[in-house]
């Protein structure tokens, strides 16, 4: 049944974990919680690093992906690519849990990784699906060496290298810390104590 969906499911990814993260802030707010000065800035902290390594990777793909449908001019295996294939996810995984950590409670974590979970189990096997039909063995080869969302211990060794385009890699994520930025001083009016 999701996977009839996956069209759908990855067109909008990015919205289920956010909302998510929203009704956890209401849940919370409607129980008038706090949340520990240094859980807040500790939280802050891993979302700050961990977007600049979305930025970081996202330059390897020039900027290009934020995508309503699974498309890849290349095949990209440099930078943070060399060690897992979706750098990205993992990137949103560890912010999630950099949200929920200035949330501090325990239900953002369930509604967060559980949506997490979901949206991932059908978009990542039909990404793959596409990259397999588009860049053959290839892809296959990548996809052994490297790791899912754990990162390998060695880098795949990548027969073209390409080059990060930074520029292109930040503006194609400025989004991100704006919403977070809201979202994180919304979390610190409300709950940091």
């Amino acid at each position: 049944m999701l996977q009839s969906s996956a069209p759908f499911i990855y067109r909008t990814r990015g919205i289920y974990m956010f909302l998510a993260l929203v009704a956890s802030i209401i849940i919370k707010a409607l129980s008038r919680g706090t949340t520990p000065m240094t859980l807040f800035v500790l939280g802050l902290v891993l979302i700050f690093i961990v977007q600049a390594f979305r930025m970081y990777s996202a330059s390897f793909l020039w900027g290009r992906q934020a995508v309503r449908s699974p498309e890849a001019e290349f095949l990209c295996t440099s930078g943070p690519y060399a060690y897992v294939r979706n750098p990205l996810y993992l990137g949103n995984l560890l912010i999630g849990i950099g949200v929920c950590l200035t949330i501090s409670e325990w239900y953002a974590y369930l509604l967060f990784l559980g949506s997490f979970a979901l949206v991932y189990a059908v978009v990542i096997p039909y990404e793959e699906g596409f990259l397999t039909q588009k860049f053959g063995n290839a892809y296959t080869a990548y996809a052994a060496a490297t790791g899912r969302l754990l990162p390998s211990r060695t880098p795949y060794l990548s027969p073209t290298p390409i080059r990060a385009d930074f520029r292109a890699g930040i503006l194609g994520e400025i989004h991100a810390p704006v919403i977070l930025g809201v979202l994180e001083i919304v979390v610190y009016r409300l709950f940091a104590a």
